[in-house]
């Protein structure tokens, strides 16, 4: 019990800081950087190399804010984090996380096809993404707080696994 309010903690944190005081359209790049380090450490996968590596395809500020937190943090056991970005889902290799930009995210079922049954964890930018293949994808709540959506089935298919404390603070797909 202690382990999901301490979970729920971090994700209320982050939520009280993503509330935008702006339009509902623009996009808090730090927050979702925010959550992405925390689906890192509330998910398992197979294997990571040396260095846990996340791609970004397409153009993104959160390239920048992906670079300073790797910068500044480690994966929970101790591996470096790697940023990579690209505009090519052919160069998409040997990564953990996927970040698909909303520009790119026409490319979903090319980038289904070419990583197949690799153990990567697709988030997208856009709101309906895990309709299309993609693990996680953010959205804006009604009250213009970020949120996210688990395709559970989309990430376990991928041999992923996810803690029982991110899905219960997760809108599920399935």
């Amino acid at each position: 019990m202690r382990s999901y309010q301490k979970i729920a903690g971090i994700f209320f944190t982050c939520l009280c800081f993503v509330h935008s005081s702006g339009k509902a359209q623009s996009v808090d790049y730090k927050a979702q950087v925010l959550f992405m380090y925390n689906f890192i450490k509330y998910t398992n996968w197979p294997v990571v190399e040396s260095s846990f590596t996340i791609v970004v395809l397409g153009d993104s500020p959160i390239t920048t804010e992906l670079n300073k937190l790797a910068s500044i943090k480690k994966t929970p056991d101790g591996k470096s984090i790697t940023v990579l970005q690209t505009q090519d889902v052919n160069a998409i290799t040997g990564c953990q996380m996927l970040y698909v930009t909303e520009g790119l995210s026409k490319e979903m079922p090319q980038i289904i096809n070419f990583i197949k049954d690799k153990s990567v964890l697709i988030v997208g930018q856009r709101d309906g993404l895990v309709k299309k293949g993609a693990g996680i994808n953010f959205f804006t709540q009604d009250d213009d707080r970020l949120g996210f959506t688990i395709s559970l089935k989309n990430v376990e298919a991928r041999k992923i696994k996810v803690a029982g404390e991110l899905l219960r603070l997760a809108e599920l797909a399935d």
